[in-house]
């Protein structure tokens, strides 16, 4: 093999197969001799967007899938006794801020309604849209559709959230008669969140919810506690709860939503792991246009988006000069529609977390290096590789990469007879 090309392979494997990755020069000291040199490094990005960087995505996903079957079943420092905690799947939903094209189970998008929007516009749409349509989740008529109160409701979702929980807890101690601060003392709620994007531009929510004792960690959650009252506690406060945002709106969850419980009995755990981690790493839609913030508002009109996107993403560049909405910072967040949260949240209580993780690889990856980094000596070099050609090598190394543990999944599938959740 040529030895320019040996180097290569050897730049690619250090950044972790990583498509952009960031160049780093320093000091190094040789662990066999002791000498001190200077070296160039390249190191993954450790993006989490697909659209990025589709193997440091691969990773993230494969840490998130840990912190969630973590928090279900244990492991990484969870006991296995959270697992006859009482647990909740939840998907929670945006309300309604126009009608959009949909695909409904029988294939059909409007074809029951009637009549004609105050701006003339048919509200029927008789066509069955294909799965990757892309008039999907776009408004029957744009001008009824309330652009300012979806992108609103989008800058609001992660306190609505916070103060759904609030509420939960005002919930349970009302009904065993004690105070909040009594409730603390007893319980504690623990839970992980995804969000994800809806084709109409709104986010939802993925939650993973456990009830807990108070005082240690994963300690067991008092009798009176159920998954029966958990479900319908947090129902309510799904259907019911309201909270006033900084516009004085009054803003709710949408009236299609889901709460599943997760039963001893029924081991599907992991398969909501799996579900959950997977829009771990999903940004705002496809586009690579929309994975990163907009410096201008002429810079969101020249890019090539779907028209209702390109309108959610005006709209809160625009709503950043609305005084009372100053502090969410929307047109830091035009990319995300005025999304201001993070896109996967946890308690501190409900698993391990990314930094543990990220250090343990460290520190198994250690023992196979043959030179130690000086600390504080290494400085920014630039993005990407030296070699042109290595991206798509990268690119085509990682994708080999991800076949090959599929295969080797399959095998242990058919081998054992266990489902594909249990074998990762």
């Amino acid at each position: 093999m040529d030895a320019s090309y040996r180097t290569l392979l050897r730049q690619i494997e250090n950044a972790g197969s990583c498509t952009h990755p960031i160049r780093l020069v320093g000091e190094i000291v040789n662990l066999a001799t002791g000498e001190v040199g200077t070296r160039a490094l390249s190191v993954s990005c450790k993006d989490r967007r697909e659209q990025i960087c589709s193997a440091c995505s691969y990773l993230y996903r494969a840490d998130a899938w840990i912190l969630v079957s973590a928090g279900l079943v244990g492991g990484k420092g969870v006991p296995d006794s959270v697992f006859g905690h009482p647990r909740i799947f939840a998907t929670l939903t945006a309300p309604s801020f126009g009608s959009v094209h949909v695909r409904r189970n029988d294939g059909m998008c409007h074809a029951n309604a009637r009549g004609r929007c105050l701006h003339g516009v048919e509200r029927r749409c008789h066509l069955r849209h294909g799965e990757g349509s892309s008039e999907l989740g776009a408004p029957l008529c744009p001008s009824c559709f309330d652009y300012e109160g979806a992108v609103t409701w989008n800058a609001h979702a992660s306190r609505l959230w916070h103060r759904s929980v609030e509420q939960m807890r005002y919930d349970l101690a009302a009904y065993r008669g004690i105070s909040v601060p009594q409730l603390r003392r007893e319980a504690r709620i623990s839970y992980l969140k995804v969000a994800e994007y809806q084709r109409r531009g709104l986010v939802h929510f993925h939650v993973v919810l456990r009830i807990d004792g108070a005082g240690d960690a994963f300690a067991p959650p008092p009798s009176w506690i159920d998954v029966n009252l958990l479900h319908t506690r947090l129902t309510n406060v799904i259907v019911h709860f309201e909270l006033v945002g900084l516009d004085r709106e009054v803003l709710r969850w949408g009236r299609q939503f889901d709460v599943q419980r997760l039963a001893e009995e029924d081991r599907h755990d992991l398969r909501v792991a799996s579900y959950v981690a997977k829009y771990a790493t999903k940004s705002t839609s496809d586009s690579i246009a929309l994975a990163r913030r907009f410096h201008s508002r002429r810079e969101i009109e020249l890019q090539r988006l779907d028209p209702h996107l390109k309108r959610m993403a005006t709209t809160a560049w625009d709503l950043s000069w609305r005084p009372q909405l100053e502090r969410l910072h929307l047109r830091h967040h035009a990319h995300a529609f005025g999304f201001t949260g993070q896109l996967i949240t946890k308690s501190r209580h409900f698993s391990t977390t990314f930094k543990d993780l990220r250090g343990s690889r460290r520190e198994y990856m250690a023992q196979f290096n043959d030179a130690d980094p000086v600390a504080g000596t290494f400085m920014y070099n630039g993005r990407g590789y030296d070699d042109p050609r290595a991206s798509e090598v990268a690119e085509l190394l990682h994708q080999a990469r991800t076949e090959v543990r599929k295969v080797a999944r399959d095998l242990r599938v058919m081998s054992r007879g266990i489902s594909e959740d249990e074998s990762r």
